[in-house]
């Protein structure tokens, strides 16, 4: 009967186009589907993937690199008052301390590097020896310090002259990177301390000063 045929082979065109278009939907569904269970397995096969590097390097390594000692030699320079002195490392022991302060301006150990953050401590002789710190007291916020070493030529800009206590502790740590004076107070007696502070202002590198 043709009829019937008609209808069987309509049925089974309609059944194979039904089979034809799921094949096409899975495909479109689950290759998507199947790609990113690989991508998400493969990255937790290679572990977290490192954290990008900064736009610009932090400040303090944009300055001046690691930091491994006070580096030797240095030289500080004050051009307000005509200071320009090598300074020496110092030491914890104490004979040995006054001999190098005796010989010009030495920096306090354990305190920190220039151009790093931390209070870099240098202290030097106000009348006897050198006399290296003799003018200290004439500086004013804003005059510049010096300090030159290996790496380059740190600039500070003082912001504070005061007198202090001999007792009190003028090397404790700071966040930014500063520069602490010291010397005996009034000329030829250690009854004060005279201390100046100066901040960070610029650096120059060794390659930039040839």
């Amino acid at each position: 009967m043709p009829g019937v045929r008609e209808l069987r082979g309509g049925k089974s065109t309609w059944i194979a186009l039904s089979m034809s278009a799921a094949l096409v939907i899975s495909f479109a569904v689950g290759i998507p589907l199947l790609y990113d269970h690989f991508r998400r397995t493969a990255a937790q096969e290679s572990g977290p993937r490192p954290e990008e590097p900064p736009s610009r390097p932090l400040y303090h390594d944009e300055l001046v690199g690691p930091p491994l000692s006070f580096e030797t030699p240095a030289f500080i320079r004050i051009p307000a008052i005509g200071v320009d002195e090598e300074v020496r490392e110092g030491s914890d022991d104490e004979e040995e301390l006054y001999r190098l302060l005796a010989a010009g301006p030495i920096h306090l150990p354990h305190t920190g590097f220039p151009g790093w953050p931390g209070n870099c401590v240098i202290s030097g002789h106000r009348t006897t020896y050198t006399r290296p710190f003799n003018r200290l007291d004439e500086l004013k916020p804003g005059d510049p310090v010096l300090i030159q070493n290996p790496r380059g030529i740190y600039e500070y800009r003082v912001y504070q002259v005061r007198y202090a206590d001999p007792a009190e502790n003028v090397t404790l740590q700071t966040e930014e990177p500063v520069l602490t004076l010291t010397t005996c107070a009034p000329e030829g007696r250690s009854t004060q301390r005279l201390v100046i502070r100066a901040s960070l202002a610029s650096f120059t590198p060794v390659e930039e000063l040839e």
